[in-house]
Order: C-alpha cells, then structure tokens, then sequence
C-alpha cells in the first residue's frame, strides 16, 4: 500500500474531525428539537395555565388551556397580534408592565382584562420571560384567569358598601362585638349616645352605662339568654357621652351558631321620648278611668236622688189626687152622670201617670236593688225587657243569694241593663239567655242572644258609647271583657269581675 504523506494524512484526520463534530452537533440539535417538540407538547396538552410564545408580536404558539378559554380556534390564533386580546384601555400598561418584567426590573405579576372571542372581558394575571424559540429569541408568557376571583371580590366589595349603607341608614345605635369589645359601629351611635363611631373601636361598651354593676347585669343577662337562643331583647336605662341619662330598647344577636367567641351584634333604640309619652298616656288613661268613675258614680247618685224624689213626694202626690179624686166623685149625685164620667176618667189618668211615674224611676234606680240585692233586679229587668220588646229574655243566677259590693252590683245591673238596650235595636234577635255566676274569686255575667251577630267593625266602632261604658265599667272593677259574635249565630258578651 502507497503510504500517504504525513501532511495528507493530518489533513484526513483534520477532515474526520470536523464530520465527527458535525455529526455530533447535528444529533445534539436533533436531541434538542425532539425535547423541544416534547415539551411544548406538553405544554399543549398538560397544562392547566394559559400559555403562548409571542414573536415578532404575534401568537406562535398557543396551548389548548389558552384556546379554549378566549374562544379563538388554533388557526385564529397563530399570526393574531398578541395585543389583539388586550382592552384597549390597558394595552399600554400591558406592554409597559412586560417590557419591565423583560428587563429584570419587575417581578410581580401584571393584571388587566382581555377580550375574549364573543366580546365578553376575562380578567387575567400575567408574567412573560425571554426564551429562545426555532432558533430566535420570543416572548414566553403565562397565565391565570381571575375573572371569577375578581366578580367575587366586586361583589364582596358591593356588598360590605351595602351593609355598610344600611348601617348607616339605621337612626338606633348599631355596633358588633367581640369579647364585649366593639368592633364595628354606624353613624346611629352619634345620635342616640353622642359618640363618633371611629371613637369606639376597640373600646368597652361600658361607657354606655350608668355603673359597673349595672354594665356587668347587663352583659351577663344578655350572654346568658344567648346561650340558649339567638337573640335576646330587653330594656334598660344608658348614659350618653354628655351625661344625660337615656332608657333603652337593647336587642342581641349572636354572630354564628354558637357563642363560643362571644360575637354579637347590639342594637340600642332611645324610648326615653316613648317611654315618656306611655306613661303619660297611661297616668291619662287612669285618670280618665277614675274621672269616669266618678261620674257614674255621680250619676247614680243623682239617679237614686231623682228616683227617691219622684217616688216619695211626687209619688205621695198622686197619691193623695187620687184619693181626692176618689171622694169627689162619691160626692157627686148619680144624677149628674157626665160629673161622674169626667171623675172617672181623671183618676184613670192619675192612675196611668202613677204608673209612668214607677217606670220612670225604677228605670233611673230601681229601689230592689237597695232592698233585695242584685239577683232580683236583673229578674226584674229581664221580665220588663220582655215585656216591652216580645223578645224572650230567662236569666240564671248561680247562687241565688249573691251579695256583692253594692257598687259593684250597680256596676253589674248597668252593664245588664246596656246589654239589653244594645239587643233591642241592633240584635233582631228573638230569644236572650243570661246567666250570673259568682264564685269565691270572681262574678261573671253572660249575655247571648240568637240575633244577627256582631261584626268586628261593630265592635271597635269609635262611637259606640254602649260598649265603651261596658268596658270603662268593667275596666274600674279590674275586669276583662270578651264580646264575640258569628254572623247569624248570635253575640255573647261575657264579663269577668274579680271579687275584691
């Protein structure tokens, strides 16, 4: 074999060497695209972030996360400008915010909103990085979706702005607390107490108080209901920020199901102006029930003074005209027959008067009722309803000897006697059943009828004085009366009087 030169022979293995390195750097690049494939294949695929390589400012490369979420198939995507799916309004921050992350010069996260396919706005957290792509340099970025996040977040917003607005509508004082420490207050605290609301957190409600002692009944009274229960109610006197003393309407909710951490809500309510009206109204009340009172107590005074009048000297009166009357005519010679007619005729008209003159005072104040007592009077009663209307009127009294407060018996017989006048002129009813019953403890007073029955409207009724002096009665007397009523069924009026 012919030996080469020694330079020849350099220059082949010079040649090798080069192949052998070529070849190397060509399986290496091949080894590099196979893993580069790889890789953004599972980019592609596997990732549940948006992902996509910009370059030359367009998409080259977008993963299926990215593609179904802005609505764009793949085709659209690929050679789609990349501030394409920017808003506009943000497209200069965007490229302001990636230029800085580009250089090092920012680290966090850049938000803004994007405009997916169908025009609705995403709101996305970006980051970009340089990496090399098909042999230049290109834009890696990656993505999140947020926009459930941030529609949570303004809604959360909105709603703690709503909460807070209502607060600040209610007028009473509203504050929370936490191990009787307040947390929150509304602008109602400046009103019913004195205090700016930012002057109060993190302070006791004790200032709200007149003393510890009383701070300290009220906390654990109120702790103790809301162990067992959610809220809890009460009144109780406060003090405002300027002294004055207040009374107020205190309602507790606990925050949560239980009370493990003490968090409640307090709502404090000034009555003071209530509270003093009500018993303004109530002295009022009980001054007019005393003054009605005296007034039927006058008026039966004067009734009993009327009727004894009447009964004594107009009563001996006619009488003694009649008697006059009687013996003038037995003076008169039979002969003068029209002087006896004209005799006759006047003593039946004394005679009639008399007795207009019993009914008129036996209806002012009838004498049994000093003389044989409750029981009689109202049988007497019935038989003269009875009488005078055809309407069947029966009583039952239970016992029969009944002896009672003698104001109490009139108070009875009146509300007796209006009962009935009530049933003659709006019941047109055909039958009455009433029953007096007393026993160790109370007296009770029954009347029904088998009319047309009461309606609600009738019986609150502003102007009808018949049940109102029922129940001023019965109110003197600490009483309680019922007066039901079904249409065509009749009305039932039913006192109860404890015995005193």
């Amino acid at each position: 074999m012919k030996h080469l030169p020694d330079h020849a022979t350099a220059q082949i293995l010079l040649e090798l060497d080069q192949i052998r390195q070529t070849v190397s750097e060509i399986k290496k690049l091949e080894e590099e695209r196979v893993i580069e494939e790889g890789l953004f294949r599972t980019l592609e695929y596997g990732s549940r972030m948006g992902i996509f390589i910009i370059q030359d400012g367009e998409f080259k490369f977008v993963n299926r996360h990215t593609e179904n979420q802005w609505g764009y198939t793949l085709e659209e995507f690929i050679g789609k400008g990349a501030l394409s799916l920017v808003h506009p309004e943000d497209q200069v921050r965007v490229r302001e915010s990636a230029m800085q992350m580009l250089k090092g010069e920012r680290s966090s996260p850049f938000v803004f909103r994007g405009l997916a396919k169908d025009g609705n706005i995403r709101w996305v957290t970006e980051t970009v990085a340089s990496i090399p792509y098909q042999g230049r340099r290109a834009v890696l970025a990656n993505y999140m979706d947020i926009t459930e996040q941030i529609e949570s977040q303004r809604k959360l917003e909105e709603l703690e702005a709503l909460e807070a607005s209502i607060l600040d509508a209610i007028p009473n004082a509203v504050v929370g607390l936490q191990n009787r420490r307040i947390i929150f207050a509304n602008n109602g605290v400046e009103t019913v107490f004195g205090w700016q609301a930012q002057d109060l957190i993190g302070k006791s409600t004790r200032i709200f108080y007149r003393s510890d002692r009383e701070y300290e009944g009220v906390a654990q009274l109120l702790y103790a209901i809301m162990e067992k229960q959610r809220t809890a109610t009460m009144e109780f006197p406060c003090r405002r920020k300027d002294g004055r003393d207040i009374e107020c309407s205190i309602s507790a909710a606990r925050i949560g199901t239980y009370l493990k951490e003490r968090n409640i809500v307090v709502i404090y309510e000034d009555i003071t102006e209530r509270r003093q009206a009500k018993n303004e109204l109530e002295q009022s009340r009980e001054q007019l029930q005393k003054l009605t009172a005296h007034l039927q107590s006058v008026r039966e005074k004067e009734r009993t003074l009327i009727a004894r009048e009447l009964h004594d000297e107009l009563g001996q009166l006619l009488t003694a005209l009649n008697t006059e009357t009687v013996l003038l005519a037995k003076k008169i010679p039979p002969a003068y027959s029209d002087l006896l007619d004209r005799a006759a005729g006047m003593s039946r008209l004394i005679d009639m008067t008399m007795q207009t003159l019993k009914r008129i005072y036996m209806s002012l104040r009838p004498g049994m009722l000093d003389h044989l007592g409750l029981t009689a009077s109202i049988g007497w009663q019935a038989d003269e309803f009875a009488k005078r209307t055809g309407i069947s009127c029966r009583v039952q009294v239970r016992p029969e000897d009944i002896a009672l407060n003698p104001d109490l018996s009139t108070a009875l017989f009146r509300i007796f006697q209006e009962t009935l006048t009530n049933i003659s002129r709006h019941a047109e009813a055909t039958q009455v059943r009433a029953q007096l019953k007393a026993t160790g403890k109370t007296v009770r007073l029954t009347v029904k009828d088998n009319g047309r029955g009461i309606t609600h409207e009738q019986r609150h009724k502003p102007h009808s004085f018949g049940l109102l002096g029922i129940r001023e009665r019965v109110a003197h007397w600490g009483g309680v009366v019922r007066i039901t009523g079904a249409e065509g069924k009749g009305t039932t009026v039913d006192v109860s009087i404890p015995l005193r």
